[in-house]
């Protein structure tokens, strides 16, 4: 493998978890999931809106 070929997340499961970890977090903080398509590989985005979909904190209920 090349090192051109290692810079490549989906090549790497570790990087396209971190990756995938990043984006989303980031997509969550700015309300840009739905962009995440946009610019990122499919598998990572899949994997970003997981991450993204993860972080949703649930409202706390009013009584």
């Amino acid at each position: 493998m090349s090192s051109e070929q290692a810079q490549r997340p989906e090549d790497d499961p570790q990087k396209l978890f971190t990756e995938a970890c990043l984006h989303g977090l980031k997509a969550k903080l700015c309300d840009g999931v739905d962009a995440l398509d946009t610019y990122l590989p499919p598998q990572t985005a899949t994997m970003a809106r997981r991450v993204a979909e993860a972080l949703e904190v649930p409202e706390p209920a009013t009584a």
